[in-house]
């Protein structure tokens, strides 16, 4: 009877900050970006391209203002909220025995939402849904990237016997999470996308996938409840950007270039609104 009134407490703590990034969707976008749009490369599907998605979402720091500042340190409020909690959380769930953090279990239900809608866009031949997919599939490149530059430059060790929360600097690999990083990146591109008709069980689907991961990975002693809220931010964080660069270089026009027989064709593609 103990047990429910934590789960619901690390449950609220990972879903405030889903939602909390999750309402400023609409309004992260840059669409001063002189490279969305531009360059060869880009296709239907893809119409920014990786390197230049990288060196933007690294980047966006330095364009932020008073609101996206604010909106950060409501993150980071977050994730010291959860510090807070850590070595409680840990002493409820923890595994003194032999570690096993369950890293193919925790990634099976993030797979299995990818997986199911590459699945059905293939099978229903849907453009959209196509493209939904290759914003979720640049969503993880993004966010496995910014998580593993974190992961090296804080070196936070795993929980473990006798191992404190502070154990920053300290040649492991904890912080952030990037099970909760990628399963709230996949979740957040489900839940914003589509039509506004299905944005209610896209968002329950979505953001249940995310919080779901984030509590097993506390649960199996993978994490601390802090590592996960600042992967859950992650998450969101490139899931948005990914998004926000799709409909601006759509908006703007892509340039891809086809290979023809004997040569190929430069094309510049630009939808035409009524």
């Amino acid at each position: 009877m103990r047990r429910a009134p934590l789960v619901t407490r690390v449950a609220a703590i990972i879903l405030a900050v889903a939602f909390a990034q999750a309402t400023a969707f609409a309004q992260t976008t840059d669409k001063t970006d002189p490279s969305v749009g531009a360059g060869a490369g880009p296709t239907p599907d893809q119409p920014t391209r990786l390197p230049d998605d990288l060196k933007a979402f690294a980047a966006q720091p330095l364009h932020w203002r008073g609101r996206e500042w604010l909106r950060f340190g409501g993150v980071v409020a977050a994730v010291s909220l959860a510090y807070q909690y850590d070595d409680r959380v840990r002493a409820h769930y923890a595994n003194d025995g032999k570690a096993n953090y369950h890293e193919v279990i925790d990634t099976l239900p993030t797979a299995a939402v990818f997986g199911g809608m590459w699945f059905a866009a293939k099978l229903a031949h849907n453009e959209e849904a196509r493209n939904e997919v290759a914003a979720m599939r640049r969503a993880i490149v993004v966010e496995t990237v910014g998580v593993e530059v974190l992961k090296v430059a804080f070196r936070r060790k795993r929980p473990g016997p006798g191992v404190s929360r502070d154990g920053w600097g300290d040649g492991g690999l904890s912080f952030p999470s990037g099970h909760t990083a990628a399963a709230f990146a996949v979740g957040t591109v489900l839940a914003e996308s589509g039509d506004d008709k299905q944005r209610w069980w896209r968002r329950v689907i979505g953001y249940s996938l995310g919080v779901g991961v984030g509590f097993q990975r506390v649960n199996h002693d993978a994490h601390w409840l802090s590592d996960t809220v600042a992967g859950a931010a992650m998450g969101i964080w490139a899931a948005k950007f990914v998004m926000n660069r799709r409909e601006n270089a759509l908006l703007n026009g892509t340039v891809s270039l086809a290979p023809l027989d004997g040569g190929a064709m430069l094309t510049y593609t630009v939808p035409i609104h009524r």
